[in-house]
């Protein structure tokens, strides 16, 4: 019977009742132990079972001694559903199972291609049937599982899917559940429902005593009601002065413990040794020893200890299983690892587990077999479960080089699992041992830690820890390390550093090898760009992307996806980079490859805008802030955000491109890079122009002529902020102060071999010049010059201009052309504010607008991924293997765009979206 839990009760029906009916939801019940957060979990589903009799309800329990093995919830939470894995793609399919070790391939199961495919698992079992995942003690499920479960959390969505966890936390803490997951804390009960919970149990007036002694927990009321003696019980005898209850909770659990035969005891040892609640190894090991495991058996479920059914033994609390632990010594504890390594014979995996908790000493034949089953893990992207052996590993070795390399190997692993505070722990490990017993291991760990901290931490502090690693660290990690100080520099707007860096690996690396060689051109084509030399970047360049081309390794390696996409820039070629990028996106994901994805993304957003795709620069950036907030990271995400302001503001939403402008200068302080944050502010002029808020335009933009100026960052165009301060001082009626921004730009810039540039030159001389044949010929002019170029928004923004002079001209019919060409170039681009702006100008001509407003709602990030996948032909399916969505979130989003945009089909779609 369920007491006192009537609210919580009732938000989690509503919720599980709404995932039944299309509203995924994803929910954690929190509490101190014993505080009933099964008990309210089983009460719900129970309740709505009986309306909803085909739902279909999958449980699994995590386990404490299960936390390394990686995916081993996972594997239990999706064994009853596991009939539908060949209706995933097979790149899903073969990440499952890799990471259930159901493949012979080597490769590596990818983390997050586990992850899409257990979304894309649950979502097509929910297509059918109505899902309830019920998962208890979530704080002990191994880190794989966790991750996978949160990331399918966040992206429920239309399915019918309600992820119920239950999470012990200790008492007064206050730990925030995961993205995507509600939250409901119980508290303990109070008297009048603790009254009814233990009714003709106890004298009434000891109810109320009993609360306030164990803050109404409701386990801790109902065991300690057990221990009482009968004249405690009806209050004529004076209750114990200390009760077992909160720390103490566990005592009470050791007493029935205590009072075991020594047959049950070992048995409850066993079962609190094995790695899950598998009963073949216990029971293998109590018949090893000649032990009755029938009359243990019975004994153990007659002292409610444990529940044994056909193939499984489990404590019926988790506390049992802590006070089981603690009350066996320390040879107990290595005695019972050693009968169940010897029980797990057949399974090489799990006895090699035992073994080492069993180990008293350094054992370098064991240390030797569990680094074998560490790579093993690695190759099904087990790296937290890795990660733990391999540390195990090291304890064991004998000399402390290996060992130390050994635990290197376990901070790549924590890297790659992305666990951020064991990689720092496990740093610091390395840091206290001497130096000259392994440089490389040392060099190995800063590198690791380097890499993270640039991308998820502070930038000074990763250019710190990589200068360290590159000085200890010899041949590949010594250029790794000098790249990823590279990208530091660069990041932090140090040219001299970047030069330093690139002169050191040119010094290091070996020539022969195509990777380092790569390495070296690149570098050194980055050095050069940001220094302003472009002849010796695009001559390096060249070479750089010569060699990714021609060795297959490095061409296909999604590593080097940001630095092909950016070598190609500076070798001149960016169009056809750009042209590349989607098939070689395609094949990242392909591949799993999500770690690399929130820098490429960001970069590709980046060179969107320059072709003017916007539609493809507002999906690239909204995808990298999303999965950059997966991975942690900070400055690529804060550089997506300034673009995914960008194009909210053309699309005018001012509230959203505000919060995404906070966001970025939120994560460029994080991450120390602020003083080179300019961009940022060209991004928040222009935001302020959408919206209207001219003189915050000319605030910006004058101080960042007075700065620098008025320079794009990292560039060679000075004054590139004249085309938004002309427009703003014009919209401010200081036409004086726009023409003479307009002739300094002019002047600096008449010659320029860049159309855009022209361009902009051109139309903000039609805009400032008073005679109107002069004005209007030099808006033709601009068109021409925009005609040889590919920035569309520019291009638009000059036919709008010049639409608008006419108008006020009273040359009409001219005007019309203008903007109905602005407008339509605006509509494809996706900024319906510029849309809007156009197609109010051409109203004032007498004209009417081709479509009305509510015809161009302005779609999310997300909706535009998916219409430009869409568009492509692929399937809801096939979209949501590639953007990491389930189908029925794809179905939804198809929908909200062809209602937006007022198509009547997928055809429409295609049309409207083609590329």
């Amino acid at each position: 019977m369920l007491v006192g839990r009537d609210a919580e009760f009732a938000t989690l029906r509503v919720a599980v009742v709404g995932a039944m009916n299309g509203r995924g939801c994803a929910v954690r019940v929190e509490g101190e132990p014993g505080i009933g957060k099964t008990a309210l979990v089983d009460a719900v589903v129970e309740d709505v079972r009986l309306e909803r009799p085909a739902m279909k309800v999958i449980r699994a329990v995590g386990v404490e001694s299960e936390l390394s093995l990686a995916h081993a919830g996972l594997l239990d939470l999706l064994a009853p559903i596991l009939d539908r894995l060949d209706a995933l793609p097979a790149g899903q399919r073969l990440a499952l199972e890799r990471a259930f070790g159901r493949s012979e391939s080597s490769a590596g199961a990818d983390r997050f291609l586990v992850a899409t495919a257990t979304l894309a698992l649950l979502s097509l079992h929910a297509d059918e049937q109505p899902l309830v995942l019920l998962i208890d003690d979530s704080q002990w499920i191994d880190p794989e599982t966790t991750a996978a479960l949160q990331f399918s959390a966040r992206r429920l969505g239309r399915d019918r899917v309600a992820m119920l966890l239950t999470h012990r936390t200790p008492p007064g803490a206050d730990q925030e559940p995961p993205a995507g997951f509600r939250r409901i804390s119980l508290a303990g009960l109070p008297p009048q429902d603790a009254g009814l919970l233990l009714r003709g149990t106890i004298a009434e007036p000891l109810v109320q005593p009993l609360v306030a002694r164990t803050g109404g927990n409701p386990l801790a009321l109902l065991e300690l009601t057990r221990t009482l003696s009968p004249g405690q019980r009806r209050g004529s005898v004076p209750l114990p002065a200390a009760l077992p209850v909160g720390a103490r909770l566990s005592e009470a659990f050791a007493q029935s413990i205590a009072e075991l035969s020594p047959a049950a005891r070992r048995m409850v040892t066993l079962a609190a040794a094995s790695l899950d609640a598998e009963a073949g190894p216990v029971m293998q090991a109590l018949d090893d020893e000649g032990v009755d495991r029938v009359a243990a058996g019975a004994e153990a479920e007659s002292s409610r200890v444990l529940t044994i059914e056909s193939d499984t033994v489990r404590f019926r609390h988790p506390l049992l299983r802590n006070a089981v632990w603690l009350a066996a010594t320390a040879v107990e504890r290595r005695s019972a690892h050693m009968s169940l390594a010897i029980a797990s014979a057949q399974r090489p995996g799990r006895q090699l587990r035992h073994l080492a908790e069993a180990s008293t000493g350094p054992d370098d034949a064991l240390a030797a077999a569990l680094l074998t089953l560490a790579e093993a893990e690695r190759t099904r992207s087990g790296f937290a479960a890795a990660s733990v052996i391999a540390e195990r590993a090291s304890a064991l070795l004998t000399h402390p080089g290996p060992s130390l390399d050994a635990l290197a190997g376990a901070v790549e692993d924590a890297a790659l699992s992305g666990d951020v505070d064991r990689v720092r722990t496990l740093v610091d490990r390395i840091d206290v041992e001497p130096i000259e017993v392994s440089p490389q291991a040392h060099a190995r760990a800063l590198l690791c830690a380097g890499t993270l901290e640039g991308n998820s931490g502070s930038v000074p502090r990763a250019a710190e820890l990589l200068t360290m690693a590159a000085g200890l660290g010899t041949g590949v990690v010594r250029v790794r390390s000098l790249v990823e100080l590279l990208h530091a520099h660069y990041r932090l707007g140090q040219v001299a550093g970047m030069v330093e860096a690139a002169a050191a690996i040119e010094v290091s690396a070996d020539s022969g090898d195509p990777e380092q060689a790569m390495l070296v051109a690149y570098s050194a084509a980055s050095a050069s760009a940001f220094a302003g030399n472009w002849d010796a970047a695009a001559e390096l360049a060249t070479r750089a992307v010569e060699l990714l081309d021609r060795t297959p390794d490095l061409r296909d390696d999604p590593r080097y996806l940001m630095i092909a996409g950016l070598a190609s820039s500076w070798a001149g070629t960016l169009q056809l980079a750009y042209g590349q990028a989607p098939r070689r996106l395609e094949e990242a994901r392909s591949q799993g490859a999500i770690g690399v994805l929130p820098t490429v993304l960001t970069l590709l957003a980046g060179g969107a805008t320059l072709f003017g795709r916007h539609q493809d620069a507002f999906a690239y950036a909204g995808e990298a802030v999303e999965l950059g907030a997966e991975l942690g990271f900070v400055v690529d995400v804060s550089t997506a955000q300034e673009i995914l302001a960008w194009e909210l503001a053309g699309r005018g939403c001012p509230e959203q491109a505000a919060e995404a402008i906070r966001q970025a200068r939120l994560l460029q302080d994080r991450a120390g890079v602020s003083a080179a944050a300019v961009h940022v502010e060209l991004v928040e002029a222009f935001c302020a122009l959408c919206a209207g808020d001219l003189q915050q335009v000319v605030d910006i933009l004058e101080h960042r002529i007075a700065v620098d100026g008025g320079r794009q960052p990292r560039g060679d165009y000075p004054l590139s902020v004249a085309p938004d301060l002309v427009e703003a001082y014009i919209g401010l009626q200081r036409q004086g102060d726009a023409r003479d921004i307009a002739e300094r730009h002019a002047e600096l810039h008449r010659d320029s071999p860049d159309p855009h540039i022209r361009g902009e030159v051109l139309r903000l001389a039609g805009m400032t010049t008073q005679n109107l044949p002069d004005a209007l010929s030099h808006f033709e002019a601009a068109h021409a010059a925009h005609a040889t170029g590919f920035d569309t928004f520019s291009a638009a923004r000059t036919r709008l201009a010049h639409g608008q002079r006419l108008r006020r001209a009273g040359e009409r019919r001219a005007a019309r052309e203008q903007l109905r060409a602005a407008a339509d170039s605006f509509r494809l681009m996706g900024l319906t504010l510029w849309v809007r702006r156009a197609e109010t100008e051409l109203t004032a001509t007498g004209s009417t607008a081709r479509r009305g407003p509510q015809r161009d709602a302005a779609l999310t990030s997300q909706e535009t991924r998916v219409a430009l996948f869409a568009a492509k032909g692929l399937t809801n399916r096939e979209i949501a293997a590639a953007l990491f969505l389930s189908p029925r979130t794809v179905e939804h989003h198809v929908t909200s765009v062809l209602r937006k945009r007022g198509l009547n089909s997928r055809v429409e779609l295609a049309a409207e979206f083609a590329s």
